[in-house]
């Protein structure tokens, strides 16, 4: 029986490997990078061939898969580029002059393999797999060098997507995409959302309708994955001469091949693979082994049980984000909606008769955003911004005005002042600058008696709430702080680790009459939330203790921590 012939071009030598199993499967490359500059410098010009590697019957294979991105440079060797056997009075040549240091053969090798492939093709189109990468546009010159004269030389430019057919728009980087609508993306690319990368977008075409006598989108073109942006970086290309399967760059290729080529090609392709159509047949119900029957019965019981709890998952999922989607909006939001969200958050810490203010203003004068009533303390006035940069001063000493005029209002100096902000909600929040705001600010909120705080504090605050390092109570009473408020739980510190062993399982540290047992819990902090650890073993100059106070010693504790700066008791 023939087995399916793959041509694998520039692919890592595992896929090869992991394809030769089952596959005829050619090993070979688009072409090496040839660094010239030295050759240039010292000649004035090199003659070039070009080195990619097909099988000499490149027109028998159906399957190609090639990798773009894979490639590499080599320097330029005079005998690896002479013709042997010239027939006839040419003999042609690249040629490149400086300034070029780089000739780049792909684009040439990609326009001769589709040559090869689509003149020669026969009933059925090509199967085209193609790793992305960026445009690369190259201008050839060819010259006989058996004549001086540069009058009949040859000049052209390729690109490395002149191996299929172009559809090539803005070539851009990015690693955050989204699946298209297609079951067949959901198929390929589910499980390497994380890791998918790109390099190249791609337009989709469009025909001519006559009955609604305009351009509409071909649907030959199948869109896979798109950008954030809504470009296109993976399609599908159906003609009559190949099918073209453009997909993404990832470090799993093998295993995404082995996807296309089991849940795709296989059941919509399955007469390139006579050695898999023979098989195909023990499958059916008519040929089962005994008890197969059954057992697929179970295997079809479990899967839906499977898909009946993955589906309630999910439910409890959107649940979930609906109940907690304000801790999102904090961190995202701005204006009125970024308010509302706030005085969730306030009423969550049991600020229950937070109140939203009228926003109108009156004789020029604006009202506060929220206003909070602390009994016998007196009255919390809060003004919230969402920015996508940070504060100015003047937006961060607005809320003074406003207590000001409460002060006067109630003839009474027990008014609080707090401004809240939301900065550069367009970014992570672990990439915005904490604290948003520069020494003079914070001194400022000081001699004004305010006090200032951002929304990543509050979503940080939650979790340490839960977490137990915090009560709400102790929480609601930093409100009233002036300058830089601060949620610093009651921790006893234990000092600064100066080392750690076994995977960051090993906190090497000096007690200065700082009592610690085994059992005892601990607490880090790390990028504004404090984390528990336990203490499983105590070691000191080679000796275990159930308990120590001082020296240097060595803690071994239930989980890795990362580089803290202090290690505290959590009593």
């Amino acid at each position: 029986m023939n087995k399916t012939k793959i041509c694998c071009l520039s692919l890592d030598k595992s896929i090869c490997d992991a394809l030769s199993k089952t596959f005829e499967v050619y090993v070979g490359s688009l072409g090496k990078l040839v660094d010239v500059k030295d050759h240039n410098r010292q000649y004035g010009e090199t003659h070039l061939l070009p080195n990619h590697d097909f099988p000499q019957n490149v027109h028998e294979y159906d399957i190609f898969i090639s990798d773009l991105a894979n490639y590499e440079i080599v320097k330029y060797k005079e005998d690896e580029h002479q013709k042997n056997n010239i027939v006839g009075e040419t003999a042609d040549y690249f040629i490149s002059s400086p300034p070029s240091t780089i000739f780049n053969p792909i684009p040439f090798s990609c326009m001769i393999l589709k040559d090869k492939t689509i003149s020669s093709q026969g009933s059925r189109p090509i199967i085209n797999v193609i790793f992305q990468f960026e445009k690369q546009e190259f201008n050839y010159t060819i010259h006989d060098i058996a004549t001086y004269s540069t009058q009949n030389d040859s000049h052209f430019k390729e690109t490395n997507y002149s191996l299929t057919k172009d559809f090539t728009d803005e070539t851009i980087y990015g690693n955050e995409i989204l699946l298209c609508d297609p079951q067949i993306a959901y198929t390929l690319f589910e499980q390497f959302t994380n890791e998918i990368k790109y390099h190249q977008t791609f337009e989709h075409p469009t025909i001519w309708d006559n009955n609604t006598h305009k351009s509409i989108p071909d649907d030959s073109f199948i869109p896979l994955l798109k950008n954030k942006h809504g470009q296109i970086i993976s399609y599908i290309w159906i003609s009559d001469k190949e099918v073209t399967f453009m997909l993404p760059q990832l470090e799993s290729k093998k295993k995404l091949l082995d996807i296309l080529f089991k849940e795709v090609l296989y059941k919509h392709y399955s007469e390139y693979f006579p050695e898999v159509e023979t098989i195909s047949w023990k499958n059916k119900a008519q040929y089962y082994l005994p008890n197969r029957q059954d057992l697929e019965s179970r295997k079809h019981e479990i899967i839906k049980k499977y898909e009946e709890d993955i589906e309630n998952i999910e439910k409890s999922i959107r649940e979930n984000n609906q109940k907690y989607e304000f801790l999102h909006n904090i961190l995202t939001e701005t204006g009125d909606t970024l308010v509302k969200n706030v005085i969730e958050y306030l009423k969550w810490l049991g600020f229950d008769n937070a109140i939203e203010k009228d926003k109108s203003a009156t004789d020029g004068l604006f009202e506060e955003d929220i206003q909070i009533d602390l009994g016998v303390k007196g009255l919390l006035i809060i003004e919230v911004k969402g920015l996508n940069g940070t504060s100015k001063d003047s937006e961060c000493s607005q809320i003074s005005k406003i207590r000001h005029r409460r002060c006067k209002e109630r003839n009474r100096f027990d008014v609080y002042a707090l401004y809240i902000v939301n900065n550069e909600r367009n970014v992570e929040p672990l990439k915005r600058t904490i604290p948003p705001f520069n020494d003079n600010q914070i001194q400022d909120a000081i001699n004004d008696d305010r006090g200032l705080m951002y929304t990543w504090q509050l979503f940080n605050l939650y979790v340490n709430i839960e977490n137990g390092f915090i009560s709400k109570e102790d929480a609601r009473n930093c409100f009233i702080q002036t300058g830089l408020v601060g949620f610093t739980p009651t921790l006893k510190e234990l000092g600064t680790p100066y080392k750690f062993y076994q995977n960051h399982t090993v906190i090497c540290v000096e007690l200065n009459n700082n009592t610690i047992h085994v059992g005892d819990t601990l607490a880090y902090e790390n990028d504004g939330r404090f984390h528990s650890i336990k203490v499983i073993e105590i070691q000191q100059e080679g000796k275990s203790f159930d308990e120590i106070a001082n020296g240097k010693v060595g803690i071994n504790v239930d989980q890795a921590v990362p580089e803290i700066k202090m290690l505290y008791l959590k009593q």
